[in-house]
């Protein structure tokens, strides 16, 4: 950059109008190229896209003509008949049917294997023979018809039972292991199955030859399976479809891509061909067609090459069928085959942009001479007057453009440096007596402020300046004014603080003494208070023991009231019972009664009756004897049963007033517990705030420690501030503060006289 810029003007813009010229060209190219290659790009992506469509479309439409053509051979009265007998007369050829049937159509076939289809009768004379000639010359032909490579029926048990080429596959049990005509055959006999297809893939039973195979059921008039047809589909119709030189170039290639992710073509993105059924690169757009997407990307291979390819799914079989699958179909160009045009462009753009560059060169000198001569001339001019040459004439001042109005600055510039050099000229006299007065009044500043720095500050200048000098002195005698007065304050303020130090180092001793006598006593008080709550707590504790016992004797008082209680109403019982014995014998006595009256009535009826009565007399006489005693133990026992009631009432009336004692008892014990009850709380109570005023104490101890402690810092920090009291008044000490400050000592001695009397 440095280099560029020492560059003269007559260089300097030739190259910059050409650099500009070279960047319009360059941006042009540039979107020349771009909005070429954009073009050509979206054209390319209309026709593989296209290329795409038109071969997704085939081969979807080739896959359903099979399917088709095999469901129409599938339902033909033929077949289902062909099938019934194959399978039949197989069967009845036993465990040996295979060997039997390789033996007369493959090993002594005497055509070779590629024309093993022309035999169509064996010599065994066997039944499967006969229908082998019946119905083997339509199956070949619908073979060929339908460019085939082979037609085969296999049992629902997986034996090949008939073979149109009588290939490796034929008279072979396929199993769990069946290649991918096993896969087929398994997926056309599942329940619910359309129809079975297996991809191309390696076939071990062809000599791992690439094969497809599709097929259908075969059931017969009466709805039962009987057998599966099955087409084995020739990969060449698949390269034939795709190498359609319909809207190909020479450079585009088309790749079709299993679901394995191995080829169905031979065509190769790389380049060349790709072996069929080898691995093919991974790359987004072989996933997106596999995932139902289709549309047009850029894709980078693995080998460093770039293609524009359009992407789409292929369905084989009807979407709503099942047993299909789906093939991936990329149809690709190069990018740098798509470049290779824009390219061309381009270059016929630069070599078109050389004889403009040319003339555009030319212009550029002619156009950066006319600027620089002028320019050389001015530049001449101006060195002349930078040296000192001020009568100099600056050319091109007439010119109207920027380099006139350069030259017209530059030659005002000129006068006035004429001018300025005259008046330099008459002001050097003036010059030196200012730098005359100027030196004494250096000189005299420097003396007071040498006297100052030495601490006079008494020193003023008395020396008369110059008019212009005037303000200087009177500041300078004004500052050493306010700093002799500051000073002043400054021993006047520290005199203060070593007075009142002293004051307050003589008061916080005292204070100190008194919080330590203080906090002893705290101490002692307490120590008291201590043993004082020890004393109330342990009376808490003995009325709370003493409330216990009151209360359980208040219950046990309670519960032989209760027992009193129900003595009472026993002895009541017991009262109820006499008074109803008593009614008992009452009546007893009544029937006594009665029974003499009947006794004395019978003797008198007796005595009526004579001799004959006589013994019923005796009996009347007994019976009345009988009477009295029973009245007479009637009158007994009312007597016993009238003394013990007497006595039960009087027990009564004892257990009643036994009963009222008890009760006076426990009301005296509940009135003793309910006070013990208060004086326990008042215990507890007095016990807690013995608690609290003890914590008072101890706060107010620590307090009245802590205090004795700040005042001994109070009193380290006067005894501090005394001595930078006197640290002060030493330092302000070494000014002289000129006559005011000996009469402010003087002052000060008297007030401290004073102050100390």
């Amino acid at each position: 950059m440095s280099r560029l810029r020492s560059l003269s003007v007559a260089l300097k813009l030739p190259l910059l109008m050409i650099a500009i010229a070279i960047g319009c060209l360059g941006v042009a190219g540039a979107i020349a190229y771009k909005v070429s290659l954009a073009q050509l790009m979206q054209e390319v992506s209309f026709r593989l896209a296209a290329v795409r469509d038109t071969r997704a479309a085939l081969l979807e439409d080739w896959f359903d003509d099979k399917l088709g053509a095999l469901g129409d051979i599938a339902t033909q009265a033929h077949t289902i008949e062909a099938a019934s007998s194959f399978l039949s007369t197989y069967n009845s050829l036993g465990p040996g049917a295979n060997d039997h049937l390789r033996r007369n159509y493959v090993d002594e076939n005497p055509n070779p294997p590629e024309a093993r289809d022309a035999l169509e009768e064996a010599p065994d004379t066997t039944a499967y023979s006969l229908f082998h000639k019946k119905f083997h010359a339509a199956f070949r032909n619908d073979v060929e018809t339908l460019d085939l490579r082979d037609l085969l029926i296999v049992s629902a048990a997986g034996d090949v039972i008939y073979s149109v080429r009588k290939q490796g596959n034929f008279a072979t049990s396929l199993g769990e292991d069946g290649g991918a005509l096993g896969t087929a055959v398994r997926a056309a006999l599942a329940e619910g199955a359309a129809f079975g297809f297996a991809d191309f893939t390696a076939e071990p039973a062809l000599g791992g030859a690439v094969a497809g195979f599709v097929a259908l059921p075969l059931d017969n008039e009466w709805g039962d399976l009987v057998a599966a047809l099955v087409f084995e589909l020739d990969e060449a119709e698949i390269g034939k479809i795709l190498a359609m030189p319909s809207a190909l170039t020479a450079t585009t290639r088309i790749a079709l891509i299993g679901p394995d992710h191995t080829r169905r073509s031979t065509g190769s993105l790389s380049g060349g061909t790709g072996a069929l059924g080898s691995a093919a690169p991974d790359n987004p757009a072989i996933s997106a067609a596999f995932s139902g997407e289709s549309g047009v990307t850029e894709l980078a291979l693995p080998g460093g090459e770039s293609f524009l390819a359009a992407f789409q799914p292929v369905r084989l079989g009807p979407p709503e069928a099942t047993g299909g699958t789906s093939w991936a179909l990329l149809a690709a160009e190069p990018s740098e085959v798509i470049a290779a045009g824009p390219r061309a462009l381009l270059g016929k753009l630069v070599r078109a942009a050389v004889p403009a560059l040319i003339v555009a060169l030319l212009v550029a000198v002619l156009a950066a001479r006319n600027i620089a001569r002028p320019l050389g001339r001015i530049t001449a001019a101006v060195g002349e007057v930078a040296a000192g040459q001020y009568d100099t004439e600056i050319p091109a001042r007439k010119r109207g453009d920027e380099i006139g109005r350069i030259a017209r600055a530059l030659d005002a510039l000129r006068r006035d440096l004429r001018q300025s050099r005259d008046d330099l000229q008459s002001g050097a006299s003036t010059r030196a007596a200012m730098q005359s007065a100027q030196a004494s009044v250096v000189a005299a500043l420097q003396t007071a402020l040498s006297r100052l720095a030495e601490g006079d500050l008494g020193s003023t200048i008395r020396q008369d300046f110059p008019e212009d000098y005037a303000r200087l002195r009177t500041d300078f005698n004004r500052a050493t004014d306010r700093l002799q007065q500051a000073m002043i304050d400054v021993s006047q303020s520290a005199e203060a603080i070593n007075h009142d130090v002293d004051h307050i180092t003589q008061a916080s001793e005292e204070l100190g003494q008194r919080t330590e006598r203080q906090a002893a006593t705290v101490e002692e008080t307490a120590a008291a208070l201590d043993q004082l709550t020890a004393s109330v707590s342990e009376s808490a504790k003995n009325a709370a023991e003493v409330d216990g016992l009151v209360g359980k004797a208040r219950e046990d008082a309670q519960a032989s009231g209760e027992v009193v209680r129900e003595t009472i109403e026993a002895i009541g019982v017991i009262e109820a019972a006499f008074q109803q014995i008593s009614g008992n014998i009452r009546v007893i006595d009544d029937i006594a009664f009665q029974t003499n009256l009947l006794a004395l009535n019978a003797g008198v009826e007796a005595a009526r009756a004579g001799d004959a009565g006589r013994g019923f007399a005796v009996v009347a006489s007994e019976v009345r004897l009988l009477a009295q005693r029973c009245s007479e133990a009637a009158s007994e026992i009312n007597t016993q049963i009238t003394a013990s009631s007497d006595h039960v009432q009087n027990g009564v009336r004892l257990v009643g007033r036994t009963g009222g004692a008890l009760k006076e008892i426990i009301d005296s014990i509940r009135t003793i517990a309910d006070r013990v009850t208060t004086i326990a709380e008042s215990a507890r109570e007095q016990s807690t705030g013995l608690s609290e005023l003890n914590s008072a104490v101890s706060e107010l101890d620590m307090t009245t420690q802590k205090n004795a402690a700040m005042f001994e810092q109070t009193s380290a920090a006067s005894s501090d501030l005394r001595e930078a009291a006197q640290a002060l008044r030493q330092n302000v000490g070494r000014f002289k503060l000129g006559s005011r400050a000996e009469d402010w000592s003087a002052e000060t001695a008297g007030t401290r006289h004073a102050a100390s009397a």
